[in-house]
């Protein structure tokens, strides 16, 4: 892990020393005369450099405790390929981001957020079974993901459901309640209700899908946005930090009916 980490330091350091650009500066212009760069190629055969790894240790030995934190335990090795349309890890997942921006967004708006959909792809591993470090939610969500709330009109939220219906993966979702038949979503609830596509929804998701990533274009022609302070992994942290044990399950979010 030290060595690991050591590479990914000095990856920066370099990136800082490297490329240097020497100008050349006259009494009212300055010209550009010459690049100079060098190729350091970084591998396994890289060897730690002293005089950088002195340099660097303070900072490696303090990000080394900060990624070891234990945050909680987990009974069970989760993975978002539990099910077909649903996983205990998924739930968590949205679970987690759910909570910890609804409670901010309905001091400052008066509203609770309806749902919320994020990403099959983007949950990029498992959370194995045991105590869960920071490493293993950085591991988990390694992206700078920030979470946004969208207001919709229910016409878009139906294209979210068409897209859901048509992917037929477990994306993480809260707040919903649905179900597959057919190739389309039947029986769909939103906090308990019937949905109705002549009402206006608030919708929990991150910016990188709010851009549109992974197709999700309905997503970015919102009524109204509202940018959280939370990045996912916060969210996911913050969470765990509030329990001692993870408690994540299949609760038939999302099924097929045959």
């Amino acid at each position: 892990m030290q060595t690991k980490l050591y590479k990914i330091i000095v990856l920066i350091v370099i990136s800082l020393l490297l490329n240097k650009i020497v100008v050349s500066c006259k009494e009212k212009n300055s010209e550009l005369k010459t690049i100079r760069g060098n190729q350091i190629k970084i591998g396994d055969e890289l060897e730690p450099n002293p005089a950088i790894l002195k340099e660097i240790q303070p900072y490696h030995d303090s990000l080394q405790s900060k990624i070891n934190e234990v945050l909680s335990y987990n009974p069970q090795s989760l993975s978002r390929e539990e099910s077909p349309l649903e996983s205990s890890l998924g739930n968590f997942y949205a679970d987690a981001c759910y909570l910890a921006v609804d409670t901010v967004f309905f001091k400052e708006k008066n509203k609770h957020i309806d749902f919320a959909l994020f990403n099959y792809g983007g949950i990029r591993t498992m959370i194995p079974k045991g105590n869960v470090k920071v490493e293993d939610i950085f591991t988990l969500m390694p992206f700078e993901n920030k979470l946004v709330v969208v207001e919709l009109p229910g016409s878009t939220v139906q294209l979210l459901f068409d897209y859901l219906a048509s992917r037929k993966q477990a994306h993480p979702i809260s707040g919903l309640r649905i179900s597959l038949k057919n190739g389309a979503l039947v029986h769909i609830k939103i906090q308990g209700q019937n949905f109705d596509v002549t009402k206006k929804y608030w919708v929990l998701t991150h910016d990188y899908l709010q851009h549109g990533g992974d197709n999700m274009s309905f997503f970015t022609q919102p009524l109204s946005l509202y940018t959280s302070s939370f990045k996912v992994r916060d969210a996911l942290i913050g969470n765990l930090k509030q329990q001692d044990t993870l408690h994540a399950s299949l609760d038939n979010r999302f099924v097929q009916i045959d």
